[in-house]
């Protein structure tokens, strides 16, 4: 407490779930949840509650214990220069995010498995194209970046048979699939891959990963699903990638700038999916009870759960 008044819980989210502060409030009575700073002395703010908040936002709070994101990735928030220094930052593992992740890197590996994106086109110009169906087994399916969203996403593929890699840049251990590691390795990865799927986390080391270079080394007729950050893909080498065959498909859900400008070029590509940025959500239902515990331990002086470290930046 300060004083006699309650410490306080501010939230600020312009894109989550709107159940959010008041599923917040509920779970912690003895706070009080505040979507504004206004009117709020600085020095009660125990906590907040973010995504993609306002550079500067949370600088004047003084008294933070806890900066929770409401989300896996982190990028966007260390981005933000004027953080308050030493406050520990927890990112969030939410199982109902995980599942729709899965789901959705699921469903669209089997559509380009099943050449859904080329049937497409058939019926659009009025064509019989029979494209003779083939096992999942056939089909070798890369997963860049193995934290729990890419380890969850390769149990869901291996579990209807796609043969399943998996590349990070550091080595991993303790995997149920094959994995490659680091520079040294990738184009050992790449050219035995059909389909990437891309779940890397954005820093100044993945930034433009998938670049020209990149895309000369995958294997011909490849395609690609992008659900980690916009920012992982020099947008010009995807559509010469593209154009010139060397990628078959993308399926976009990330972008550099969203929502996606109405000119962009993606929009009307006839080999590209675009889908806005809804390939998973965070959930109260599921993450409510992480983020009360990591309210409770950083208020007590306890370590929260899964911090984040800014100089890796993730």
């Amino acid at each position: 407490m300060t004083g006699s008044r309650p410490l306080v819980i501010l939230f600020h989210s312009d894109a989550s779930d709107p159940r959010w502060p008041d599923a917040i409030q509920r779970a912690l009575p003895d706070f009080e949840m505040r979507r504004t700073l206004d009117g709020v002395p600085p020095e009660d703010v125990a906590a907040a509650v973010v995504w993609k908040h306002p550079p500067g936002l949370l600088e004047p709070l003084t008294n933070l214990k806890l900066i929770q994101v409401l989300g896996a990735g982190v990028d966007h928030f260390l981005a933000d220069t004027r953080l308050p220094k030493g406050v520990p930052i927890a990112r969030l593992v939410d199982p109902g995010l995980t599942a729709r992740m899965s789901e959705y890197v699921l469903m669209h590996t089997l559509a380009l498995h099943r050449r859904l994106p080329e049937s497409a086109r058939a019926q659009r110009d009025g064509r019989w194209d029979f494209i003779h169906p083939q096992p999942p087994e056939r089909t070798c399916v890369g997963i860049l970046g193995l934290g729990e969203l890419g380890q969850a996403c390769a149990a869901a593929l291996s579990g209807i048979g796609f043969r399943v890699l998996g590349w990070s840049r550091s080595r991993r251990s303790g995997m149920a699939f094959e994995t490659y590691a680091g520079e040294v390795e990738r184009s050992a990865f790449l050219r035995q891959c059909d389909i990437l799927v891309l779940l890397l986390p954005l820093t100044a080391q993945t930034r433009d990963i998938v670049d020209a270079r990149f895309f000369d080394e995958i294997r011909p007729g490849a395609a690609l699903i992008n659900v980690g950050r916009g920012a992982l893909v020099d947008d010009a080498a995807l559509v010469a990638a593209l154009d010139e065959d060397r990628l078959r498909h993308a399926v976009l859900d990330v972008f550099r700038q969203e929502p996606l400008p109405p000119e962009h070029p993606f929009w009307t590509h006839p080999a590209i999916t675009v889908t806005p940025h809804n390939s998973s959500a965070t959930n109260p239902d599921t993450a409510m009870a992480q983020v009360t515990e990591n309210i409770r331990r950083a208020v007590s002086g306890q370590t929260p759960l899964h911090l984040v470290d800014p100089a890796a930046g993730y």
